[in-house]
């Protein structure tokens, strides 16, 4: 991989950092260590991946040195919002952040002790979890508009992910051993219901595409929370594996995750129908997710 000398790396045809929102090739999103990659994987040769542009926190001179140099050294998620202009970028080092494409700066910062997930709400609220911490294990809700203090929060243990439900216009939240639905109403989280995921140590939830399902991991597999049976099944035909760090649906059938080598990190993303394998050696990826399907 090229190397990155300053906020963007750039690869391809894209001129600059602000027109990557006009990017509709299939592309995913890689996060680890202090970077966000943008990879087109069709482009990509073998294991070797093809850079659109790479976000760097070390680089961002747009945030304060605390976030640059402590509270963005290991990110752990990165999800496009608001049509791919905006990225929410979390880390498990303390910071989030909601990331103006187009204009190349940060429009929301803050601190979340063990970040490891953050989600855009309709009316500009952002939800996010903060995980195992003597400050965390909690769901906190933040009004950009008001600051940077959060304006609730509920109780949950070793909260892992956050994800807006359109459909149903509810929160639904990933802690150790359950599922949470929250209501949100009055700038304030109301548990809806909870159910008791099939393990421990929840890891990733995402929405399928049709947002009938949720897709989950934690500690021993991969499961599908099927919403109108309010039921857990297997994915047929999926590598399932351990610890799953990160596992999404495209709406063509093909699934991208993540699965550690080290510890709690990897050096690969991976594809599965059709299958595919990139390597990022030398960088701790956490988690992957798409960016254009």
């Amino acid at each position: 991989m090229r190397p990155c000398l300053a906020v963007l790396c750039l690869a391809g045809a894209l001129p600059v950092f602000g027109q990557t929102h006009l990017v509709e090739v299939r592309s995913i999103l890689v996060a680890g260590d202090s970077q966000v990659h943008l990879v087109d994987p069709l482009r990509s040769e073998g294991e070797e991946p093809h850079l659109l542009w790479t976000w760097d926190a070390r680089e961002v001179t747009d945030l304060p040195e605390e976030y640059r140099t402590r509270f963005f050294r290991s990110v752990d998620d990165a999800k496009p919002v608001r049509g791919g202009d905006q990225l929410l970028i979390s880390s498990s080092s303390g910071g989030v952040v909601l990331w103006d494409i187009k204009e190349n700066k940060s429009l929301f910062h803050t601190h979340v002790p063990n970040a490891h997930s953050i989600e855009l709400l309709p009316d500009g609220l952002l939800a996010a979890a903060a995980s195992t911490h003597p400050e965390g294990n909690k769901v906190m809700l933040f009004d950009p508009a008001r600051g940077s203090e959060p304006i609730a929060v509920d109780d949950l243990h070793s909260a892992h992910g956050v994800v807006w439900h359109p459909g149903r216009q509810t929160l639904f939240a990933l802690g150790y051993d359950v599922l949470r639905e929250y209501r949100v109403e009055d700038r304030t989280l109301h548990r809806r219901k909870e159910w008791k995921i099939p393990g421990v140590s929840g890891h990733d939830l995402s929405l399928t595409p049709d947002g009938k399902r949720f897709l989950l991991t934690e500690h021993t597999g991969a499961w599908q929370f099927d919403l109108a049976t309010e039921t857990f099944s297997t994915l047929p035909g999926f590598p399932d594996a351990e610890n799953i760090k990160s596992l999404n649906l495209a709406a063509d059938g093909q699934y991208l995750y993540t699965v550690p080598e080290e510890s709690w990190w990897t050096y690969h993303v991976s594809l599965h129908q059709p299958t595919q394998r990139l390597a990022f050696p030398g960088m701790r990826v956490y988690k992957t997710r798409w960016y254009r399907e």
